[in-house]
């Protein structure tokens, strides 16, 4: 059940990207707090979700630019957390790791749709001549599409997945994965996560302050 869900979950959050947008609705938060909804734990989902919502806060789909898909990476991350039974943010950190590149893997793959559909562009080139508007049919071409794009989003998660948990699995039995509990605080990985949004301020004064906050953590950890 949950195996199905999380894919179908992956499926119509993606489309929201692009297929039919709705303002926020395809941000990691919501998709949080549904996942956290039907599982029954929605602090750690929303928690988990957290990180990669500030992590690619200023990151969105716009004009021709395709930035990370974070559904792949906290769908991926959501999944294994529940599958491993993982619990907190020491145990959730793995999970979020691993599912990361799926975001870039996610974004690859959007691209190459998109260029398949130049062939969609070419057709209606054709519809517009007058000898071939009797079979103008725009409809025709965005049901295509969109039908195109959800089967490429359920493989693309069918795989992906599968890759991940067999790995994670793995690594389990041969005792990774699994930190000690008080390693890390959600508050941690929010800090870090926390960096993409201070990216997204275009300052360089906050840049400057990015940069003298980590030299002092990195300070304070060596020699503290």
């Amino acid at each position: 059940m949950l195996d199905s869900g999380c894919k179908f979950f992956f499926v119509v959050f993606s489309l929201l990207r692009f297929s039919l947008n709705l303002g926020i609705l395809e941000r990691p938060l919501v998709q949080g707090l549904v996942w956290g909804l039907l599982t029954g734990d929605v602090g750690q989902a929303v928690s988990i979700s957290l990180v990669f919502e500030l992590l690619w806060l200023d990151l969105i789909p716009a004009g021709t630019f395709i930035p990370p898909n974070p559904a792949a990476a906290n769908f991926a991350a959501l999944s294994l957390v529940t599958i491993h039974g993982f619990s907190g943010a020491s145990q959730s950190l793995f999970p979020i790791l691993m599912g990361m590149p799926l975001a870039w893997l996610a974004a690859g793959m959007e691209r190459m749709h998109r260029s398949w559909q130049n062939t969609a562009y070419n057709t209606m080139q054709v519809w517009l001549r007058a000898e071939h508007q009797g079979e103008y049919a725009p409809g025709l071409l965005v049901r295509r599409a969109v039908t195109q794009a959800a089967a490429c989003y359920f493989l693309f998660f069918l795989v992906s997945l599968s890759v991940l948990t067999a790995l994670s699995g793995m690594l389990l039995e041969r005792g990774f994965l699994r930190l000690p509990s008080d390693l890390l605080t959600w508050g941690t990985l929010w800090l870090w996560a926390s960096l993409g949004g201070l990216m997204s301020l275009r300052v360089p004064r906050a840049y400057a302050v990015i940069a003298s906050g980590a030299l002092a953590m990195a300070v304070v950890s060596i020699f503290g």
